[in-house]
């Protein structure tokens, strides 16, 4: 099966990285020209809790350089994934697959308006944090879901799972309710990832105050109005407890959008509080908790020159 992974960011090196060392047939396409001759020439490097080594995958900036993938798995934040279609249409065996794991919702759609009926959408908890050029580290072992978006388990999708399972990453599932993951993935970012980078802490010192889990209450008692008004059915028994269970389980970790920031990049608010505030909107439900984060976000991003030191 021939891979290709859209994005050489953090999670896309990863799981490419630990794919290439499994043994799969796997292609980087990257759009930063810097990045994709640093990998030609130096190598991808990987540490953390797969160990430490370097490794060649291949890689290409130039999409016409790749044909006929069996799988793409688009990593790119969400902001970028529909820019990623026209490349993907080009790419893809006329039996391809794509395979998006982003946080948020919305990716799955965007990639469906492109390419009808060839896509699968998951999750997967494995960490991910980019060090500098070409340097990663992984994070953190995880479960990994995916399935069909309308619930059904079909011999492509096994294939894929199969594929996934051989990576040194941690247990791979198919799912007959791909969509209640992404949902109940979303809760659990929506919960964590604007609170933690606005009050600037680690994941683990959100729930040390009763503020912070009232704050915690209040994004996830939003989100679950929307997730009833929609019929959707989570994997999460109790999604309040799950969130703080995370935070205690990564209270040593910056989150991606904290990460971001610190970075001076864009975050994926839109897809995260910011979904949630319009997915409310649009039954006729209020959110302002998401919304008031969302837009605090938002406005973090658009100062990031005025930051007082």
């Amino acid at each position: 099966m021939k891979v290709i992974i859209i994005g050489a960011g953090a999670l896309g090196s990863v799981l490419g990285g630990l794919l290439h060392e499994a043994g799969a047939d796997v292609v980087f396409l990257e759009r930063d020209l810097e990045e994709v001759r640093h990998i030609q020439e130096q190598g991808l490097w990987l540490e953390g809790v797969s160990g430490e080594r370097l490794i060649r995958p291949a890689i290409a900036a130039d999409p016409s350089e790749i044909r006929n993938a069996d799988l793409a798995l688009v990593v790119v934040k969400s902001y970028d994934t529909a820019s990623t279609i026209p490349a993907l249409q080009k790419i893809l065996a006329s039996d391809g697959v794509v395979l998006t794991l982003k946080n948020g919702i919305g990716n799955y759609e965007t990639l469906e308006s492109g390419l009808p009926g060839r896509v699968l959408l998951g999750t997967t908890t494995m960490g991910a944090m980019t060090l500098g050029r070409g340097r990663f580290r992984h994070t953190g072992f995880g479960d990994t879901h995916l399935g069909e978006a309308d619930g059904s388990i079909r011999e492509r999708t096994r294939k894929v799972v199969e594929l996934l399972a051989t990576m040194n990453g941690g247990p791979v599932h198919v799912v007959n309710n791909a969509m209640g993951s992404v949902w109940s993935k979303l809760i659990v970012n929506a919960g964590i990832n604007a609170p933690c980078t606005l009050l600037r802490v680690r994941n683990g010192d959100l729930p040390s105050t009763a503020a912070g889990i009232e704050l915690i209450h209040d994004v996830v008692r939003e989100c679950l109005a929307v997730v009833e008004a929609k019929g959707i059915k989570l994997i999460l028994d109790d999604p309040e407890g799950r969130v703080i269970a995370v935070c205690h389980g990564t209270a040593g970790n910056l989150n991606s959008m904290f990460q971001d920031i610190l970075a001076g990049r864009g975050t994926e608010i839109d897809y995260i509080n910011g979904a949630v505030a319009r997915e409310a909107e649009g039954l006729g439900l209020e959110a302002p908790v998401n919304r008031t984060l969302a837009q605090l976000i938002k406005a973090l991003e658009g100062t990031a020159d005025k930051r007082v030191q």
